[in-house]
């Protein structure tokens, strides 16, 4: 989940040069949908008939519409404004918003939570650096925001337990996302999706990414903490700048390399002490 959440900022920068948003949004979330609904097809056929019409898919469906076409669109919107790379920077604030709800909700986070977190915070805000391209204030404002309803989504998601395994609750959560981006299209004109739009390098990339990302963070959910459940934003901007350097050829200073190094210090810090809560 970490390599793959940071690996999609810096092709989904590229992916906005060439189509839609709406529609990158719509064939992520059809992709991604049938990519899952495929795996729960080979792996536990016998658990659709666990799927019944009630108030589970309520959260499911609220979750499901913040996550895309919300966070979806937002995160696609400003990756076609800001580079990918300061998209990636903007979700590192995910565990420190993470550790003070937790701490509004009366779980203190341990001493070495708040220090790794914090180490980690700081060193990314260098790992970046200054992006060569522009950035604009609107592009920034929405993706703060896309952060933040990201966070209001999986606590709905983690408060409002479904009962179904996670692949398949997973499944039907894209889906719905697809069937609600699905109406958005045809009440907002859109050009027509082309076969190039599909079969592109990264577009094949980011409709496997999202589904396994998706279930990779739900999965996770209600089995680690809420500081190591989030730590993936922190390792977003370090392989979005690897990524960046090795593949689009983009520059990486000492500076960032120091940083990254402590970066993932401050991760290692989180990662042992909740493997000491689990203990």
């Amino acid at each position: 989940m970490w390599i793959v959440g940071g690996a999609i900022y810096p092709f989904l920068s590229e992916v906005t040069k060439e189509v839609e948003l709406l529609n990158i949004i719509f064939i992520r979330s059809v992709g991604a949908a049938l990519i899952l609904l495929l795996a729960v097809a080979v792996t536990n056929p016998a658990s659709f008939k666990l799927v019944k019409f009630d108030k589970r898919l309520i959260p499911i469906t609220i979750s499901a519409l913040i996550f895309s076409p919300i966070v979806g669109g937002a995160v696609a919107w400003s990756s076609s404004q800001e580079p990918g790379a300061v998209i990636a920077l903007i979700y590192s604030i995910l565990p420190a918003i993470a550790v003070v709800y937790a701490s509004i909700k009366g779980i203190k986070p341990t001493r070495n939570s708040v220090l790794g977190v914090t180490i980690a915070t700081v060193a990314v805000a260098f790992l970046v650096g200054a992006p060569d391209e522009p950035i604009s204030a609107l592009g920034t404002f929405v993706a703060l925001l896309s952060v933040l309803a990201w966070f209001a989504a999986t606590q709905i998601w983690i408060t409002h337990v479904t009962g179904y395994p996670v692949l398949l609750g997973t499944a039907i959560q894209v889906s719905i996302s697809a069937i609600a981006v699905g109406l958005l299209k045809l009440f907002i004109p859109t050009s027509p999706i082309a076969s190039s739009d599909i079969f592109n390098f990264n577009m094949i990339f980011l409709i496997w990414a999202l589904a396994a990302q998706y279930w990779a963070y739900l999965a996770l959910t209600n089995r680690v903490s809420p500081e190591l459940l989030t730590s993936f934003a922190f390792i977003n901007p370090l392989v979005a700048g690897a990524i960046g350097f090795f593949i689009f050829d983009q520059s990486v200073s000492s500076i960032q390399i120091i940083a990254g190094v402590i970066l993932l210090v401050g991760v290692y810090i989180v990662v042992r002490e909740d493997l000491k809560k689990v203990r």
